[in-house]
């Protein structure tokens, strides 16, 4: 018993737990036709039910092979393309844990069968004027987490999990750094690839996030007594700058939207138009659109490639430089601020464009002096070639 249990037990990430359980649970539910009691929960009862029907399923004699082709067919019809994959993954994974492999060929005609194509979700076009009605809905604390979200690049699973300790804000207040943690004996793995790295909030999220150390307290205190002992963080004081989970705050962002007549969901998936994960990537389209070097921004967005290599050798003052030119284009209410960026790009790009030309103009100069003192160069000596067969039939003459 505990085949799926025993599984999952070897992930640390208790989002990473809940997903893998979800694929183990979609395939077997799918081989024996099983409904759950709650299509929104899995209950005690049902997980019971799967650890069963697990169980049952490695002790049987079983075309693992056609099993897992005849689940990829049906997630195609049922999913998302990348949430079929992911699926289908996960059942191989599962299958590998209790020593059931295929060969090469076995994986290729899986393969051929996998879901394919990229995310199918409609999303909402991300605008500051949008962005400015999400913030004017939301409480500070939401307002403080979407502004952290749009100007540091951060996943929502790492911007809940961030201490206070992690956030050290410039003396005039106008950034500050974000030090991720990929590996912590204390906090265990908090990020996607396990790497640390750096990064920056905005001068309009530090504004936010000061705001919402002041009222922390009594908010997560009256978020306590509302819910009647339902929920209550592990450890109020435990230092975390959002001590909360990702289902709520997802939750608070939807109702905020709902009450300003700004939610939508995409008709096909049931995905809400404006999501978490919509920030990230406004911050990395920002960014990217303001000239930013890419290396630059998959470092601050932690995204894993040449960066890990070359990137993480740049010190903070010199990652701090690159942000702070793309900074005040992330500014969702100070759009002077932008105005100012730009004005002072192109200021930069006049001035190297006249530098360049001033170099030419050096450069053409001192090819002129070159050419003037070769011809004078040439002029003398051709004078004293003169005057030497002058000498010549002088001497010639007297004779």
């Amino acid at each position: 018993m505990a085949r799926i249990s025993r599984f999952l037990e070897q992930y640390p990430s208790r989002r990473t737990q809940h997903s893998y359980s979800s694929g183990v649970n979609s395939f077997l539910s799918f081989i024996y036709q099983f409904k759950r009691s709650d299509s929104k929960r899995v209950t005690p009862e049902d997980r019971l039910q799967f650890e069963t029907l697990a169980e049952m399923y490695l002790s049987d004699d079983r075309d693992y092979e056609q099993n897992v082709i005849d689940f990829s067919n049906y997630c195609t019809k049922q999913y998302a393309p990348t949430s079929g994959r992911l699926y289908v993954a996960i059942v191989k994974e599962f299958l590998s844990y209790h020593d059931v492999e295929f060969t090469r060929k076995q994986e290729k005609k899986i393969r051929n069968k996998t879901p394919n194509g990229g995310p199918v979700s409609e999303e909402a076009d991300l605008t500051k004027d949008l962005l400015k009605k999400v913030l004017n809905v939301c409480d500070i604390r939401m307002k403080a987490l979407v502004l952290m979200l749009i100007t540091s690049g951060m996943r929502i699973g790492e911007a809940v999990t961030i201490h206070d300790k992690d956030i050290v804000i410039s003396e005039d207040r106008s950034y500050g750094v974000v030090s991720l943690r990929g590996v912590s004996r204390q906090r265990g793995s908090k990020l996607k690839n396990r790497h640390s790295r750096t990064t920056f909030i905005g001068k309009e999220a530090v504004q936010a996030l000061l705001q919402w150390y002041e009222v922390r307290d009594d908010y997560v205190d009256r978020s306590c007594k509302r819910s009647l002992g339902r929920w209550q963080p592990s450890d109020i004081m435990d230092g975390r700058v959002f001590p909360f989970g990702i289902p709520a705050l997802g939750g608070s962002l939807r109702n905020a939207l709902k009450n300003a007549n700004l939610f939508d969901k995409d008709e096909d998936t049931g995905r809400s138009l404006i999501h978490f994960h919509l920030f990230r990537k406004y911050f990395i389209t920002t960014m990217t659109n303001s000239g930013i070097p890419e290396k630059f921004v998959d470092f601050y967005a932690g995204h894993l490639g040449e960066l890990d290599r070359a990137y993480q050798r740049q010190t903070t003052e010199k990652l701090l430089e690159i942000y702070l030119r793309g900074e005040p284009h992330l500014r969702v209410y100070d759009d002077g601020a932008e105005e100012i960026a730009k004005t002072k790009e192109e200021i930069k790009a006049t001035r190297e464009k006249v530098r360049d030309m001033q170099l030419d103009s050096i450069t053409s100069r001192m090819r002129l002096e070159d050419q003037i003192k070769n011809q004078d160069r040439t002029i003398e000596k051709m004078q004293k070639d003169m005057e030497e067969v002058i000498k010549k039939l002088v001497r010639i003459q007297k004779k």
